[in-house]
């Protein structure tokens, strides 16, 4: 069962988000269009905001193991021997443990909480306007879609995400310089994040990583392929969820 704050509902349009997938945001503009709406939904649907999961798992081990500490802490006091320090690490202590020493609500998968939905649309979580677009356009609306916690979000994303769908590898370079940022101590990140550094997420990763982070994340991997083969997503869209 989906925690009921990740799911908003208007009238007959249910609209589903995860942690780490702007479901802050999510959330807001569905209140606010919940309240200036003047008419009703015509339709009965499910929608899902997603996010890429290569993406989420790096945002959310910035946002939650690097910048913030209270969760590096309470992993540690839960099991001391964790190793949390790097990304590599990181991911290492998920493969081995599983989320035994590691926050559970923003790091399991997207469709943990909804694998007993079907959805209609499904909607990329760092480009909200084509939602805000979908929904307003159903009640008369027009409410501007937020994005309240933009995070660790690099502001080249589109661009980025671009390049990588046509197989440009440059853009992993970072102003930080040329070492393998998985490697990069939770210091290191922390200082580069203080002075307002954006990494290429993809500079993260290396082949071992992304093979580890698709396992863990399989479920969303499976769920972005069968929203392909269902036409809910175009081969564009698919490319830049599944990739990194």
């Amino acid at each position: 069962m989906a925690p009921r704050a990740l799911v908003s509902l208007i009238d007959s349009l249910v609209i589903c988000a995860s942690p780490k997938a702007s479901c802050r945001s999510v959330s807001d503009f569905a209140w606010e269009v919940a309240n200036a709406k003047s008419i009703r939904c015509p339709i009965k649907a499910s929608l899902i905001v997603f996010r890429n999961p290569y993406r989420r798992l790096i945002s959310g081990y910035l946002n939650k193991y690097v910048e913030h500490s209270k969760y590096r802490e309470t992993s540690l006091k839960l099991c001391p021997a964790a190793r949390l320090d790097t990304f590599a690490d990181f991911v290492d202590e998920l493969t081995r443990h599983g989320f035994r020493c590691v926050d559970k609500v923003h790091f399991k998968s997207q469709m943990s909480r909804y694998r007993w939905r079907r959805f209609d649309k499904v909607f990329n979580s760092e480009e909200l306007e084509p939602l805000g677009s979908f929904v307003n356009s159903f009640f008369g609306t027009d409410v501007a879609m937020p994005f309240r916690v933009r995070g660790n979000r690099p502001l080249e994303v589109r661009g980025q995400e671009l390049a990588e769908a046509a197989g440009d590898s440059t853009t992993a370079v970072t102003s930080a310089g040329t070492a393998p940022l998985w490697s990069y101590g939770h210091e290191h990140l922390s200082t580069l994040l203080a002075a307002g550094d954006s990494p290429a997420y993809s500079g993260f990763f290396n082949d071992e990583l992304r093979v580890r982070a698709r396992r863990l994340y399989r479920s969303d991997f499976a769920f972005l392929d069968r929203a392909r083969r269902r036409g809910l997503i175009d081969a564009g869209e698919h490319q830049r969820l599944t990739r990194i």
